[in-house]
């Protein structure tokens, strides 16, 4: 049943029974194992696609794996759910993973980098950066262009219909929040938790809007494949994750978390957004190129509503750099 908070109300919708069958497609979603990306996940399997979600806990990611199988199970549906664990703040291990999965999977179709460090209290990866950068950006450039090729494969082989292979970048609203000095210039920018856990979750999500445009420029709008990349913003969502406030900022935040979950929309609805950029036939062979690189408010939505930093290519091309420069420090290896 739809929710009637305000943050539902006033968007547009994209429902479940709008995605297209997925029969032999693959799919992989990032946090897939709670909140928005379980929902990502499900309807994706319910529409009869194999999807892998990417999660750090065990016994989390387990119990969401079984739920789900059994759900489709239940209603008679032909796509599965595999849990693979990872720690998307070790770059190691999730450069091992991608590679793995590029190595393994015979097409693969939707990527959805949602999983990410919310409005919480800032710490570091076990690589030494900021969490929110090294989880929100870094960890997803680098599943992105690990598993690139594939993707192209996929787009160009037969194996796909052309622009229905589609990266997709969870973003936020929140983006505006980025600090104005925002350069993503250096490591030590990105490296310390010096700043408010919103401006911190603000300029990752400005990152990852920045990221799915670099994309399509520097690797996607050259390619014979057609694939496309979308950044979104899911609304306000009554998840788990608007407990952040309350870690991150006490009693302000004691307050601002039961009013953000009251105006929220479900999970679910929040999973609308991402869902219509990963499956639309809204976006095909005959406009796919209006989409493309482009962030989306809602489902459905229109473009250009980003702030100016989000739309400053010179900063796009400074975050490519960075986390160019990044992956070659951690890995040994520049991924460009």
């Amino acid at each position: 049943m739809d929710t009637v908070n305000p943050a539902t109300l006033l968007s547009k919708r994209f429902r479940p029974n709008e995605i297209p069958d997925l029969t032999s497609r693959v799919a992989i979603v990032t946090g897939g194992s709670a909140g928005i990306g379980y929902y990502d996940a499900i309807e994706l399997a319910k529409k009869n696609a194999k999807v892998i979600i990417i999660s750090a806990t065990l016994e989390r990611g387990k119990q969401a794996e079984s739920e789900m199988n059994n759900h489709i199970t239940s209603e008679g549906g032909k796509g599965s759910v595999e849990w693979i664990g990872l720690d998307l703040g070790d770059l190691k291990a999730t450069d091992e993973v991608a590679k793995r999965l590029a190595k393994d999977l015979a097409r693969l179709d939707i990527l959805i980098l949602n999983a990410g460090i919310g409005q919480g209290t800032p710490g570091f990866t076990k690589d030494g950066l900021g969490n929110h950068y090294g989880v929100n950006n870094l960890a997803h450039y680098v599943l992105s262009l690990r598993l690139l090729s594939l993707m192209e494969k996929t787009a160009t082989s037969g194996l796909a219909q052309p622009t229905t292979v589609r990266i997709v970048f969870q973003t936020s609203e929140l983006h505006r929040m980025a600090p104005s000095d925002v350069q993503f210039a250096s490591k030590e920018e990105v490296s310390g938790p010096d700043r408010d856990p919103v401006v911190l979750y603000g300029r990752s999500k400005l990152g990852m809007i920045l990221n799915g445009r670099a994309l399509a420029t520097r690797k996607l709008n050259r390619s014979a494949g057609k694939i496309v990349v979308i950044s979104v913003h899911p609304g306000t969502v009554d998840t788990d994750l608007q407990e952040a406030w309350s870690r991150s900022y006490g009693w302000l935040g004691k307050l601002i978390n039961p009013i953000s979950r009251k105006v929220g929309k479900s999970a679910l609805e929040g999973a609308e957004a991402s869902l219509w950029a990963a499956t639309s036939d809204e976006i095909n062979e005959s406009n796919w190129q209006d989409y493309q690189g482009n962030y989306y408010s809602e489902a459905k939505g229109k473009a250009g509503t980003e702030s100016n930093p989000a739309k400053d290519m010179k900063l796009a091309d400074n975050y490519w750099s960075l986390c160019a420069r990044l992956s070659k420090e951690i890995l040994g290896e520049e991924l460009n």
